[in-house]
């Protein structure tokens, strides 16, 4: 028997509802919907992420992590996600549309998977000791919401931020590749700060936001996920702080591209020359055009 068998035979404990499971796949902590998109309108076809930067890949972040009822239970709220707002903002950011509840489940059942699967994996160890009760609390009531054990998910609120990508801006300090990070990358991460805390799932250019520790939520303006609403082009206001998190995830996206190989620079080069047209058409191509619009200045405001 195989590792990867011995591993599959293993009895898990489901993450969402605590029930015992013999696992049958693996979970995509992002939707396996936001990868394929990444792939498809990537100038390579292949995929690459955080510190494997030098591996390239067909698929995203997955683990044993859901039994088959909870995997499906989410999967529900994916779908409709998909099918009415994250296919259609992609093909035309100026879409319009009113949600249901399904989209606020969806986006809750995000920032838990995302605190879920960190904290089992990393301890949270960068929070050093602080928020620990919010952390707990926001497991239990983002749990309990999808499970439907609570109508209300409180003061645990989940944003989202549609970021099609910066045409111009009045900054003096915008990264050089905020557009390829802002389009292009998908990542999770757990933020936080004396003041608070969060959980960050990026899937491609749309952001969501969930609150572990709040102090001042009028911070955020315009961003809040309701359980109905209407989804569309707008103005919002985030803290001050989330731009300069922002800002340091281009600086990694940036450092991480500095330590690829030779070898995969080679790879890259290559894959370009071999299906040209795929690249000249590729959304990879289009945000870098963009990035180069902003360093020369010609769009920034004064």
């Amino acid at each position: 028997m195989t590792e990867r068998n011995q591993v599959m035979a293993a009895q898990h404990k489901c993450a969402l509802c605590a029930v015992d499971y013999w696992p049958k796949e693996e979970s995509h902590i992002l939707p396996s919907f936001v990868y394929k998109w990444q792939k498809a309108t990537s100038a390579t076809g292949f995929l690459r992420y955080g510190r494997q930067i030098n591996l390239r890949t067909q698929d995203g972040l997955k683990e044993y992590f859901l039994c088959e009822s909870c995997e499906d239970l989410l999967g529900k709220h994916e779908s409709k996600f998909a099918a009415t707002i994250f296919h259609p903002y992609m093909a035309n950011d100026s879409h319009v549309t009113i949600y249901d509840e399904n989209i606020l489940k969806f986006g809750v059942g995000l920032a838990w998977r995302t605190l879920a699967f960190m904290n089992e994996k990393t301890g949270l160890k960068h929070f050093r000791g602080r928020h620990p009760q919010a952390v707990e609390q926001a497991l239990k009531i983002w749990s309990d919401y999808l499970l439907g054990a609570n109508t209300d998910i409180g003061k645990h609120e989940i944003h989202w931020l549609p970021l099609g990508g910066i045409v111009h801006h009045t900054l003096s300090d915008v990264p050089d590749n905020i557009n390829r990070y802002v389009r292009r990358t998908t990542e999770i991460d757990v933020a936080v700060a004396d003041s608070g805390a969060s959980t960050y799932s990026k899937c491609g250019p749309i952001i969501f936001i969930g609150l572990i520790e709040e102090h001042d939520p009028s911070g955020w303006k315009g961003t809040k996920i309701h359980q109905s609403g209407t989804f569309g082009p707008g103005t919002f206001q985030v803290p001050p702080t989330f731009q300069g998190y922002l800002f340091s995830r281009c600086e990694r996206l940036k450092q991480l591209e500095a330590g690829m190989s030779e070898n995969q620079l080679a790879k890259i080069a290559s894959s370009y020359q071999k299906n040209e047209k795929r690249a000249e058409k590729s959304d990879t191509l289009n945000s870098t055009l963009l990035d180069i619009r902003l360093r020369r200045g010609g769009d920034k405001d004064h």
